[in-house]
C-alpha cells in the first residue's frame, strides 16, 4: 500500500505540468479564436482574474464538454485532454490524501 501511495503522490508532478501546459493551450485557443466565450468563462489564466468563480466557470466547461460546441478540433482535442488530466489529477490527489490515513488504520 505504501509504494501505490509513492506512485499517487509522485505521479501528480507531470501530469500537473502537463495540464498547465495544456491549459494555457486552451486558454489561447479560446481568447484567439473564441473572445465572446473566453470572456464569459472570465479571461482566467493562471495568475489574473484567477478566483474561485472564474475556475469554477472553467472546471465545469471542461467536465460538461461545452468546448465540443464550438466545433473546433484543436479546442476539441486540447480541451479534452485538459479534461481528463483533471480528472486523473483530482482522482489521484483524493487518493494521496486518503491513502495515509488508511495506511496508518489498516497497514
Amino acid at each position: 500500500m505504501h509504494f501505490f501511495w509513492t506512485v499517487c503522490v509522485l505521479s501528480l508532478f507531470p501530469i500537473t505540468v502537463w495540464y498547465f501546459i495544456s491549459f494555457k493551450r486552451m486558454s489561447s485557443l479560446l481568447e484567439s479564436r473564441y473572445p465572446e466565450k473566453w470572456e464569459v468563462l472570465g479571461k482566467v489564466g493562471f495568475i489574473n482574474n484567477n478566483s474561485l468563480s472564474n475556475s469554477n466557470k472553467v472546471i465545469m466547461f471542461l467536465l460538461k464538454e461545452e468546448y465540443r460546441e464550438l466545433n473546433d478540433g484543436d479546442l476539441n482535442k486540447t480541451a479534452s485532454f485538459c479534461r481528463v488530466l483533471l480528472i486523473i489529477g483530482t482522482t489521484l490527489a483524493v487518493l494521496a490524501f486518503i491513502m495515509p490515513i488508511l495506511i496508518g488504520k489498516y497497514g
